[in-house]
Order: C-alpha cells, then structure tokens, then sequence
C-alpha cells in the first residue's frame, strides 16, 4: 500500500505541470519553513538556563547589623516562579520581643541585567508563640559568574503582632550557589 501511494505521488509529480510543479516546491518549502519557525524556539526553550539566573538552591551568611552571633547562617531557595523561601539560624535575641525567628516566605523579580528584588517574612517567636514579625526589603547583586550574589540595601523590620516596626536593621548578605541536580 505504501508503495502504492508512493508510486501515485510520484506519477502525480511526473505529470503536473511546470506551474504545478512549482506551486508544490513553494508549498513544500512553505512547510519545511513553518516546521523550522516552530522547532527552533522549542529548542531554544528546551535548552539548560545559564547559570546566571537567581533560581536555585543556596548557602547565605548574614552579617545582621549588631546582632551576635555572627555571621547567620541559612539555605534560600529562589523558585522559578519568583517564589522564596528560607531557613536556617533560629535562636537569636531581640530583647522583649523575640528569641527566635521562623522560616522565611516571600517573592522576588529579577530588576536589571544581573539585579533582582526581594520581598520576604518569618515570624517571630518569644518562648515558642508567635509575637511578631520579620519583613525583609533586599537588592541582590548576581555575580559575573551566576555563582555568588550580595546584597544593597537590605533592611529588616522587626514588628510586633499589630506589624509596627520596633527596631530595624542593615544587614550585609552574601550567598554561594549549592550544586544541585
């Protein structure tokens, strides 16, 4: 059967005229054109990202103001769909309102060529009950190599449970890229 359809075709081909034959060529090229102006972008997007995007797993030190002990540690992880989340040193002192923080939970957007913002909040935490909040504002700074990032004007609110600021800090933060699958 196959090789029925294959010896009409041709025979169709062989018989047509030069305006016909030519009509074909266009339509055959037409969508060889059109498949290629389909597989490329998919290509393109089925393509590893760069390492030069934010999203990923990574270790952060913190060098929170005045607050020991220095540096914080933690683990962010920074979702393809602009999605934050953080854990990592709990237990810190901020006298009267709290003696320990919950994970953080936020969103960012990449800003410029290498510049991304992030929004974030955790709870806090006085004697295992909630009695107010963390708000982090952050610029972050990508390294050349997508590897490395560091913060610009990183301000952290500290809250109480009715969200007043009660005290604030400037933090310093640097964040190192973990090798993940």
């Amino acid at each position: 059967m196959i090789k029925e359809r294959v010896e009409n075709r041709t025979t169709v081909i062989l018989n047509a005229t030069p305006l016909q034959r030519v009509i074909m060529t266009r339509k055959n090229g037409l969508i060889g054109l059109a498949f290629l102006c389909v597989t490329i972008p998919l290509m393109l997007v089925a393509q590893p990202a760069e390492k030069k995007a934010l999203v990923g797993v990574w270790e952060v030190k913190i060098s929170a103001g005045s607050r020991p002990p220095q540096p914080l540690l933690s683990i962010a992880i920074f979702g393809g769909d602009g999605s934050f989340t953080t854990t990592g040193n709990t237990k810190f002192s901020l006298t009267g309102l709290a003696d320990e923080r919950g994970p953080g939970y936020g969103r960012w957007a990449q800003t410029g060529d290498r510049e991304f913002k992030l929004t974030f909040y955790a709870v806090l935490l006085k004697d295992g009950e909630v009695n107010g909040y963390l708000q982090v504002h952050s610029t972050l700074i990508l390294s050349e190599s997508g590897n490395e990032f560091t913060t610009r004007d990183c301000k952290v609110d500290f809250m109480d449970a009715d969200r007043k600021v009660l005290d604030s800090d400037n933090d310093q933060v640097k964040g190192t890229r973990l090798e993940t699958p």
